[in-house]
């Protein structure tokens, strides 16, 4: 029998990224792993072998009837790829990462579950169980959840359900202390992927033309990851105002750049809250409105239930309440020593190494 591990994913970045760091971790121990991923995942996708990597046709069904019909045309032509690629690998074990590109993949994992003997692992990033994931719970060997809470939806597989936390690229450092900067500069990053957000952009704003209300202002040194199309304004605004500032689409040495991060405002994606929480950074989070099953509010709860973190709604931002929530993350002392008590209530996983024991030890 095959002794070829295949893991599945596709979709965004916070799907992707996670997957290609459990991938590389198996690839280090020279287990024979390959990842099967849609086009539009792909492009997250780098510096690995590309014999290693199948790609297929997907797309979700948001959409008018004509989106539909071409959906359910990749679908099935992804379902068909998929196929070909399960008869050539005949994969012992599948870790799905979720997203509507696992599907036909998922789907083509029934037809020869019984023909191959193959056991699925899911791996559930947010807080809320995505759809496909759901769906094919009941399949599933062992689910592996990034957060440590109760998942509601799901309390009939809860026999299943195995904490570890979101799978890390090797070389990160686990050991993350809270900054304590009483004379150095004040580093605030704001940060929603690499392309950007228009309505944090503009809490940002707001937030810039009142930063005279803080007494240190002037130390705050601002990294900016924006749209370009919005990079002009906001080096206006900056410049405007005399701050400091560096600005990008993409940044290479973003772990340096949390490492250094006293204050961040963002979304709530699963990856942004588990960076949040490795490297101890409070936050203003507004979480994506539009996000499936609102997981993004849901994931920002995992911070702000200990205080780590403040909840904006783009249509009811309370000004006061941001401005505070900065004036005494920045200026109170005891205020961030309580804060690093907070963040320490959280355990860091190792998930790559949880992950992988279980699925080795799996009867």
């Amino acid at each position: 029998m095959s002794d070829n591990i295949l893991i599945i994913t596709g979709g965004t970045g916070g799907h992707v990224l996670p997957a290609v760091n459990f991938f590389k971790y198996l690839r280090k121990k020279n287990k024979k792993v390959y990842i099967l991923c849609d086009n539009r995942g792909s492009n997250y996708i780098n510096n690995i072998d590309q014999n290693l990597l199948f790609k297929i046709h997907s797309s979700h069904y948001s959409g008018n009837f004509f989106f539909k019909l071409l959906a359910s045309i990749k679908l099935l032509l992804g379902f068909i790829q998929s196929i070909v690629i399960f008869l050539k690998l005949k994969p012992k074990n599948i870790i799905s990462f979720g997203s509507y590109a696992s599907s036909a993949p998922l789907c083509c994992f029934l037809l020869f579950k019984y023909f191959f003997k193959t056991s699925l692992y899911i791996h559930e990033q947010n807080s809320v169980v995505g759809k496909v994931n759901k769906i094919f719970l009941k399949f599933s060997s062992q689910i592996f959840m990034n957060f440590d809470k109760e998942y509601k939806n799901i309390n009939k597989y809860k026999n299943k359900v195995s904490v570890v936390g979101l799978p890390q690229r090797l070389e990160q450092n686990n050991s993350i202390n809270i900054k304590n900067k009483k004379n150095s500069k004040i580093n605030f990053l704001l940060f929603a992927g690499s392309q950007g957000s228009i309505d944090l952009l503009d809490i940002f704003k707001y937030i810039i033309n009142n930063f005279n209300k803080i007494s240190i202002s002037k130390k705050i040194f601002f990294t900016i990851q924006a749209p370009l199309s919005k990079q002009l304004e906001i080096e206006d605004l900056l410049k405007e105002n005399h701050y400091k500032f560096q600005i990008k689409y993409f940044f290479n040495d973003f772990d340096d750049i949390l490492d250094q991060t006293d204050i961040a405002l963002c979304r709530s994606g699963a990856g942004t809250i588990n960076d949040l929480i490795k490297y101890k950074i409070p936050a203003i989070i507004c979480p994506l409105p539009s996000a499936k099953d609102n997981h993004q509010f849901e994931n920002a709860k995992i911070l702000s239930s200990i205080n780590c973190a403040i909840i904006v709604d783009k249509n009811n931002i309370n000004e006061d309440e941001i401005m505070l929530f900065i004036d005494k993350t920045l200026n109170d002392m005891n205020f961030r020593k309580k804060l690093k008590l907070n963040f320490e209530e959280i355990e860091i996983k190792n998930a790559n190494e949880l992950m992988w024991n279980y699925i080795q030890n799996a009867k």
